[in-house]
C-alpha cells in the first residue's frame, strides 16, 4: 500500500501540471453548462412552467365561508395554482374597481374577483337553480353571481377562458353545498362530509421545491447529466497519461520493480479518483452558486453517489488505458465509447423520452445508474434510500468489474 501511495503522490503532482487535463475535466464542463444552460435550460424551464396548468389569482371581497370554500375547491385541482390576493378591507370599492379594470401580471393566467354580494346573491337562488349544474351561472354568466374573471394579456384565448369558467362552475357546486343543504334536505349528508381542501398557500409552504423558480429547478436535471457526462471523460485523460508513461519507459520500470501489479494500478487510479471527485464537487458548487440549483432535502446523500460514480469512471479509464495502444486510439475509440454511452444512458437526451426497450438497454451503462441516483436526491421530496443504495451498488459492481478486467489485462502485458 505504501508503494501505491507513493505512485499516487507522484501522479497527482504530474496531473497538477497537466493544463490540458484540467481544462477538459473542469473548465470545459463549466463553460458548456453556462452556455447551454442559458439557452436550453431556459427553454426547458419555460416548457415546465407552461405545463404547471392554470395559474389563478383570487381576490375575495366577500370573505365568507362560501367564498373560502370556492377558493379551496379551485385550489384542490392538481393543475390549478391559486394565489390569494390580500384584501384588507372588503368594502374598499376603489381596490375592487382597480382589480376589475387591470390585467393580471403575465405570470398569471387570470384573476377571479369575488364581489361583496356573492353570498347574498347565491342565497337568493331557488333550489332548482342551485342544484342544476349550469343553471346557477347560465343567466348573466359569472357576473350574475358578482364574480368577475379577468384574463392576462397572454391568456386571452377561447381555450383558457373556457377551461377557467368550467373549473369555476365545478368548484361552485362544491362550494355551495352548505347553502343547497339548507334548501334541499337530501343534500345534508353530502354537505356534512364536504370540507374545504387545504389551500394552495399551505401546500406551497409544505412543498417549497414545487413553487420555486422553474428556471432554477430545471438545472437539477441539467447539471447532473453534464456532470456524469464529463466525469467519464476521465477515460481519455487516463488513457493518454498511461500511454505517455509507457512511451517514456516509466511504466516499464515500474513493471520490473518489486511492486505488485495491483499496487501499481491502485497508485495509477487513485490520483484520477481524486481529480474526478474534485471535478464533481466544483460542478455541483457551480450549479448552486451560478444557477441556484437545489441540492435536495438531503444533500449529504450526494457524497456516496459522487464517490461511486467517480470509482466507476476511473476503473473504466484504467481498463481502457490497458487496451488502447496509441493516443489516436484513445481519441477516436474513447470519444466513440463515451458519447455513445452518454447518449443511450440519458446524459444527452432524457431517458423518459426514449422507447422502453432503449431505457432497459441504458441500464447496461454506469451513467444511467448515476443519473437515477442523482435524480432521486435532487428531485424528490423524500429520496428513497433503496433507489440510492441500489444505484450505488450497481456503480461499485461496474467499478469492480472494470478494475479486475484492467488488472488481468495489465498482467498479460507483462509477459
Amino acid at each position: 500500500m505504501k508503494d501505491a501511495l507513493t505512485i499516487t503522490l507522484k501522479d497527482l503532482l504530474l496531473l497538477s501540471r497537466d493544463r490540458r487535463a484540467l481544462v477538459i475535466l473542469v473548465a470545459m464542463p463549466m463553460v458548456i453548462i453556462a452556455i447551454v444552460g442559458s439557452s436550453t435550460g431556459r427553454l426547458r424551464a419555460a416548457r415546465e412552467q407552461n405545463q404547471q396548468g392554470l395559474k389563478l389569482q383570487f381576490a375575495d371581497f366577500c370573505q365568507t365561508e362560501v367564498s373560502r370554500r370556492l377558493a379551496g375547491f379551485l385550489a384542490s385541482y392538481d393543475n390549478v395554482l391559486v394565489q390569494p390576493l390580500n384584501v384588507p378591507d372588503p368594502k374598499n370599492s376603489a381596490l375592487l374597481n382597480t382589480l376589475k379594470s387591470t390585467l393580471p401580471p403575465e405570470d398569471q393566467d387570470a384573476c377571479l374577483i369575488v364581489g361583496p354580494e356573492f353570498e347574498n346573491i347565491v342565497r337568493s337562488k331557488t333550489p332548482k337553480e342551485l342544484t342544476a349544474p349550469d343553471e346557477t351561472t347560465r343567466a348573466g354568466g359569472l357576473k350574475a353571481l358578482d364574480l368577475d374573471l379577468v384574463f392576462s394579456a397572454k391568456s386571452q384565448d377561447p381555450m383558457t377562458e373556457g377551461l377557467s369558467k368550467a373549473l369555476i362552475k365545478l368548484s361552485l357546486q362544491n362550494a355551495l353545498l352548505p347553502i343547497i343543504a339548507q334548501k334541499v334536505p337530501a343534500f345534508r349528508g353530502a354537505a356534512r362530509q364536504s370540507t374545504i381542501p387545504p389551500s394552495w398557500a399551505s401546500k406551497a409552504a409544505n412543498n417549497p421545491q414545487e413553487t420555486g423558480n422553474p428556471a432554477n429547478r430545471v438545472y437539477q436535471f441539467f447539471i447532473p447529466s453534464y456532470t456524469v457526462l464529463f466525469v467519464f471523460f476521465l477515460v481519455n485523460v487516463m488513457g493518454r497519461s498511461i500511454i505517455g508513461e509507457r512511451d517514456t519507459g516509466t511504466l516499464r520500470r515500474l513493471q520490473i520493480s518489486p511492486i505488485s501489479p495491483a499496487s501499481i494500478l491502485i497508485g495509477k487510479t487513485l490520483p484520477f479518483l481524486v481529480l474526478s471527485l474534485l471535478q464533481t464537487v466544483i460542478l455541483m458548487l457551480s450549479g448552486r452558486v451560478l444557477f441556484g440549483m437545489s441540492w435536495g432535502p438531503e444533500p449529504w446523500l450526494l457524497l456516496p453517489i459522487m464517490l461511486c460514480t467517480s470509482a466507476a469512471a476511473t476503473a473504466l479509464g484504467l481498463l481502457f488505458s490497458t487496451v488502447a495502444r496509441t493516443e489516436s486510439q484513445v481519441s477516436s475509440f474513447g470519444n466513440l465509447i463515451l458519447l455513445s454511452s452518454a447518449g443511450i444512458s440519458g446524459c444527452l437526451v432524457p431517458r423518459a423520452w426514449m422507447p422502453p426497450f432503449t431505457q432497459k438497454i441504458s441500464l447496461m451503462t454506469p451513467h444511467a445508474w448515476a443519473l437515477d441516483a442523482y435524480s432521486e436526491v435532487l428531485t424528490k421530496d423524500t429520496p428513497a434510500m433503496s433507489v440510492i443504495l441500489g444505484s450505488c451498488t450497481a456503480l461499485l459492481v461496474f467499478a469492480t468489474v472494470f478494475f479486475v478486467c484492467g488488472l488481468l489485462r495489465f498482467r498479460s502485458l507483462q509477459h
